[in-house]
């Protein structure tokens, strides 16, 4: 039975994650209550919130879902693992400085700083644990997307720093000038991203993985089932928490322009990094199933770590949030309609090869 709810959820998720967004804009009183709470910590005196404790939650789920055997098929292609978590590393420094030159023009320049800045938090983010799974759809070498995933949030604590920095001096003042202050950026580059990536993303993970290991694979079968349905009521929490901000103002305090920008622009943004990814793997040679699972990892990255991000760092400026949340929304429609396409061989999410054949990742969402 659980089995069967849990598949049933999965299908009407983006649904479901509509509805979170509309009960967020309209009562945003208890996800913002959710999202002040804090608990200070003896060492320290760090915090930990709300989303922070979600996001985690939502990563050791998707660590349940790896495969030690799934990576050491993929370490014996490492080309093609490094290449995927590269491209996916390097995209903001790619696509950022074109969005800004596209929008020199707009007259409201804190609109698009805010853009930008919602922009750049999720597209330095790691790889999304739902590229594995929505790559697997769609016919994809689900080791090598699995190992794509793990690698680059292991790498996050260096490379979300990086990119952060590298493409904050793109667009800053020194670059495009669509950013007139970077010194927040600088901070959260400086110190903030890194343990934030190490402690909330890293960790989590890899604490997935080791019950995985741990457990063995008959005892998580069974644990799995109820696990995912927690999870999936812990996504819709999340993404309800992480909207209560922005939309609650976007609704008390309409502003369409920028919310008719932020759909536009992060779906352009979206499309580009899909057809990035397809580009780079028909560049590289890649086969079939290897092409789809490095579309999925350039096109997909963690937009609820982003998110929890923004609401720690920005939370002056809740419109950083719209962005993000869009991007979250149309990264899913796009990979959904990626996913669908025929395969090579005409028949939907079946491609030739024999990685079409591996088991099942069971990869977060997000």
């Amino acid at each position: 039975m659980i089995v069967g709810v849990v598949a049933l959820v999965q299908r009407w998720l983006l649904g479901m994650m509509l509805v979170c967004y509309l009960l967020a804009g309209v009562f945003p009183g208890p996800g913002e209550w959710l999202r002040g709470l804090t608990l200070r910590l003896p060492a320290g005196g760090a915090s930990v919130t709300v989303p922070m404790v979600l996001l985690a939650l939502m990563l050791v789920n998707a660590g349940l879902g790896v495969r030690i055997a799934d990576l050491g098929r993929a370490l014996r292609r490492p080309l093609r693992l490094a290449l995927g978590i590269a491209a996916n590393a390097l995209l903001p420094t790619v696509l950022l400085p074109v969005v800004a030159l596209c929008l020199h023009s707009w007259p409201d320049p804190a609109e698009v700083e805010a853009l930008l800045v919602g922009l750049m938090l999720v597209l330095a983010m790691p790889i999304a644990g739902g590229a594995a799974s929505w790559g697997q759809n769609a016919g994809g070498n689900v080791p090598l997307a699995v190992a794509m995933v793990v690698g680059s949030t292991v790498l996050s604590p260096l490379t979300v720093p990086l990119g952060l920095q590298l493409t904050g001096r793109l667009v800053g003042p020194g670059g495009t000038g669509a950013l007139d202050d970077t010194a927040r950026l600088d901070g959260l580059a400086g110190a903030g991203v890194g343990v934030f990536a190490l402690a909330s993303v890293v960790l989590p993970s890899l604490i997935g993985i080791a019950l995985r290991a741990l457990l063995g694979e008959h005892r998580i079968v069974r644990v799995l089932p109820p696990v995912k349905a927690v999870n999936l009521l812990n996504i819709l929490l999340l993404c309800y928490v992480n909207a209560a901000g922005a939309l609650g103002r976007a609704v008390s305090h309409p502003d369409p322009d920028l919310f008719v920008l932020a759909l536009g622009v992060s779906g352009a943004v979206c499309c580009l990094s899909f057809l990035l990814g397809r580009w780079m793997s028909r560049w590289a040679r890649c086969d079939g199933p290897d092409e789809v699972s490095l579309t999925f990892a350039t096109g997909m990255n963690n937009s609820s770590a982003a998110a929890v991000l923004a609401a720690v760092w920005f939370s002056h400026r809740p419109e950083v949030l719209l962005p993000i949340l869009s991007y979250s929304l149309l990264q899913k429609i796009v990979a959904g309609t990626v996913a669908g396409r025929p395969g090579r061989d005409g028949r939907s999410g079946e491609r030739s090869g024999p990685t079409t054949r591996a088991r099942p990742a069971e990869a977060s969402t997000k």
